[in-house]
């Protein structure tokens, strides 16, 4: 396959044939368009959990703070099983604290630092492989780990102008009235883990009240250094083995669904 653009033929350009970082900076400099629902963000720093330690590329920080994706930039010829998996396990069961939020603040000083710090006591971030070219033995290994692949396919004319095809898989935003998804914490059942700490508009010992089967239902927040959860203030009215969101209705007030 070539492409053709103003007059120009565009070659597709072998995998063997580009540097990883000169893959990584077409994807960079072009990540506006490729991932419009967030923040683009340089993440080289060390990322550990109990398989190892390993560095990422980016990551991809949802504009209103509701959850956050590790990117791993790779190429087509490396292996799967000992190169492209280890890292993918490593970022998914990943350690995340104030270092990691301090790092993207420090590389994008536009970010909302307090809201950063809450999105990362939230639900563990997933994993993004942006790939060169095609690879369709990686899709589902990646995908039992709760990861996606893009597909990003350089093309290149002779006057050494580039055309990106995407394809694959992309994070999408949540619906707007969406602002966490959450479920009661198997090792405390009173109390509710917050996926998306960052959108509930309270700080840690502040009261909130959310609409469950019509009634009004109150809930205060509790923080540890690495988790956000709801304790409700009377019986907890939730199933323990059903998952919800929280959304916001047209009058302003939070209201549980089932997810």
């Amino acid at each position: 396959m070539r492409l053709l653009s103003n007059q120009d033929w565009f070659e597709p350009v072998a995998s063997e044939g580009q540097y990883e970082s000169d893959f990584e900076n077409l994807v960079v400099t072009r990540a506006a368009w490729l991932f419009p629902d967030h923040h683009v963000v340089p993440f080289k720093i060390h990322v550990e959990s109990e398989e190892g330690r390993k560095i990422p590329d980016l990551a991809l920080v949802d504009r209103r703070y509701r959850r956050w994706w590790v990117v791993e930039v790779e190429m087509a010829h490396h292996s799967l099983s000992h190169h492209v998996i280890p890292q993918v396990e490593i970022f998914a069961r990943g350690k995340y604290g104030q270092q990691h939020c301090d790092y993207m603040v420090e590389k994008c000083t536009w970010l909302d630092k307090s809201a950063l710090a809450d999105m990362i006591k939230g639900a563990q971030p997933r994993v993004l492989v942006v790939v060169n070219q095609s690879v369709p033995d990686w899709i589902e290994p990646i995908r039992r780990l709760d990861g996606l692949v893009a597909i990003v396919e350089v093309f290149r004319s002779e006057k050494n102008q580039h055309i990106l095809r995407v394809d694959g898989d992309y994070p999408v935003g949540d619906q707007d009235d969406v602002v966490t998804s959450c479920r009661l914490d198997t090792g405390f059942l009173r109390l509710l883990r917050v996926d998306s700490p960052a959108m509930l508009g309270i700080a840690n010992g502040e009261k909130v009240h959310i609409r469950f089967e019509g009634r009004l239902t109150d809930w205060s927040r509790m923080d540890s250094s690495d988790r956000v959860w709801l304790n409700p203030s009377q019986r907890n009215p939730l199933a323990a083995n059903q998952d919800y969101i929280i959304i916001r209705e047209a009058d302003g007030h939070l209201a549980f669904r089932k997810a």
